[in-house]
């Protein structure tokens, strides 16, 4: 055997070993909290109004979730299903989750070793990975999953430093990037898009009309997520408590450390889908024109 398939055999027997440690874990941690039954709330939807009528129906959908790393049938390749919600959570049940966390980012570490230096090879070894763990998937909350889902694979159980003393969820549907271009950034990825078109040799005509040295905003529209607002009252070194605001997008349900007070904190619950309208006011000091000027390219032009 050369050095070359030497080196993927030991990769591929780490990552196949990597991926049962990090599965057989979240197992094991779903087991750990259905054997706790901490306090817990997970958002529900209408179609799911009989698990808030089961003794454990909230934590068997945040179990689910935790342990949704594979594509259900017919998923879009780009969407990640999310879930809010908070589990009260003790010292034992936070120490499980970091070790996950650690072995989500140990597994991760290694499929992007393996896509860097042989991509056929992670192609084959994640059809073999897509193949593991049948049984597993029988038990979670939705049927009919498919391949590997590496986004919610690599997503962290979130884990809160501190008991909050209230979590106010918000939608959170105005997220954009803006990415900087120049006029010869512009034109290099409309030519790469074919420049025998009609609609990019347009927008090349109005690209044309600008001067070189300007610069423009690629826009790129986010997909709405709900944010966990957090108050925090925390003690200071004069041994006076301090109130303490943190924002946090959230996928997951939160774990909440007890801390001697398994109460729940207060909360609330938002809307099963994010609103239409736009929420914020638009900055009064928005700098980029809201009409589109490379519509291929989502470019737009600084005021």
């Amino acid at each position: 055997m050369n050095s070359t398939n030497a080196l993927n055999s030991i990769q591929s027997t780490d990552l196949v070993s990597s991926f049962d440690t990090l599965t057989l874990g979240l197992s094991n941690f779903c087991q750990f909290l259905s054997q706790q039954q901490p306090q817990c709330w997970v958002a529900l939807g209408e179609e799911e109004q009989e698990l808030a009528r089961l003794p454990l129906g909230q934590l068997k959908k945040a179990c689910s979730y935790y342990q949704d790393i594979w594509y259900k049938d017919q998923q879009d390749g780009r969407e990640t299903r999310s879930c809010y919600g908070f589990v009260m959570a003790s010292e034992e049940i936070i120490n499980l989750a970091r070790e996950i966390n650690q072995a989500k980012d140990d597994f991760k570490k290694l499929v992007q070793q393996i896509q860097k230096t042989d991509k056929d090879l992670w192609l084959s070894q994640k059809a073999q990975l897509n193949s593991r763990h049948q049984s597993l998937r029988k038990q979670l909350y939705y049927t009919g999953l498919g391949r590997i889902h590496l986004k919610q694979l690599y997503r962290h159980i979130p884990i809160l430093e501190h008991r909050p003393e209230k979590i106010g969820f918000t939608w959170y549907s105005n997220g954009r990037s803006i990415k900087k271009l120049t006029v010869a950034q512009a034109q290099t990825k409309l030519l790469a898009m074919g420049e025998e078109k009609s609609h990019i040799q347009q927008q090349l005509q109005h690209l044309n009309t600008l001067p070189e040295h300007e610069m423009l905003a690629q826009i790129q529209t986010q997909v709405p997520v709900v944010r966990a607002n957090l108050v925090f009252k925390l003690i200071n070194g004069k041994g006076q408590s301090d109130t303490v605001r943190k924002a946090m997008n959230v996928s997951l349900p939160l774990l909440v450390p007890e801390e001697n007070n398994p109460l729940m904190p207060k909360f609330n619950q938002i809307d099963e889908q994010p609103p239409v309208a736009r929420t914020r006011i638009a900055r009064s000091d928005f700098k980029i024109c809201e009409e589109v000027f490379l519509p291929s390219l989502r470019v737009h032009r600084y005021l």
